[in-house]
């Protein structure tokens, strides 16, 4: 995402932990047995302030720019009984922007996140599919026969 300034100040993106979390759970077949999958969606947003607050008479070009995205911990247990550990993060799955200041926007921000849980969790759905040809490669790499040299 491109950010164009024709004024102003752009500060720091700052990322919060939301305190929302999405969670799915998958079972994957594999040649040494079943896998289950849980995978946790941490839903972290990032703020960065844009543009200046404007001088009397002129119209002030400051606004919050925000996106959500997801900080991902898969666990995966073999029948084997080996563990599979692996993080990821999303691009952001939703954004927006809004006027004024970024600090006043948190609760705002907040809220319009939290009404938007059926798109994380389509998101991290579709995380744990892809993630699935991953977890097949790294367990045919602890499963696969050793060669005596």
């Amino acid at each position: 995402m491109a950010y164009f300034l024709t004024a102003g100040l752009v500060l720091a993106a700052t990322g919060a932990a939301l305190g929302i979390t999405v969670d799915h759970q998958n079972q994957v077949d594999h040649r040494s047995g079943p896998v289950a999958v849980k995978y946790r969606g941490d839903v972290v947003i990032t703020h960065k302030q844009v543009g200046a607050v404007a001088p009397g008479g002129r119209p002030s070009s400051l606004r919050c720019d925000w996106a959500a995205s997801m900080s991902v911990a898969r666990h995966a247990v073999a029948a084997s009984g080996t563990r599979l550990v692996r993080s990821m993060n999303s691009e952001p799955v939703i954004s927006g922007t809004r006027p004024g200041w970024c600090v006043s926007s948190h609760g705002a921000i907040r809220k319009e996140v939290a009404t938007k849980s059926a798109d994380m969790q389509q998101h991290l759905v579709k995380l744990a599919q892809e993630d699935e040809q991953m977890l097949r490669v790294e367990l045919d790499q602890i499963h696969s026969p050793q060669r005596a040299g």
